[in-house]
């Protein structure tokens, strides 16, 4: 009986806006934590993503590469951009 009570709690305590950010902050976030310099190229189109910092790097690059963001290592420079299609 007192588990519909927790979930509405938990449900209503949780701020759906702050769930959720652009495409470019949340590689911006990431690539704070996770790159000494980095650019993101304007031209990656700006759709939502959760607000998630990942836990490690790899996992970071390897996110990117499913939804189609390329990164451009060069020395401790990363650029971010659109893949090009094929």
């Amino acid at each position: 009986m007192m588990h519909p009570l927790i979930s509405v709690l938990i449900l209503s305590s949780l701020d759906p806006i702050k769930n959720f950010v652009s495409l470019n902050t949340y590689i911006s976030q990431n690539a704070q934590k996770y790159c000494l310099a980095y650019s993101i190229d304007p031209s990656i189109p700006n759709v939502v993503c959760l607000n998630n910092i990942e836990k490690n790097r790899v996992k970071f690059f390897e996110i990117l590469d499913t939804i189609g963001v390329e990164h451009i290592h060069n020395g401790d420079y990363v650029i971010f951009q659109k893949k090009a299609s094929k």
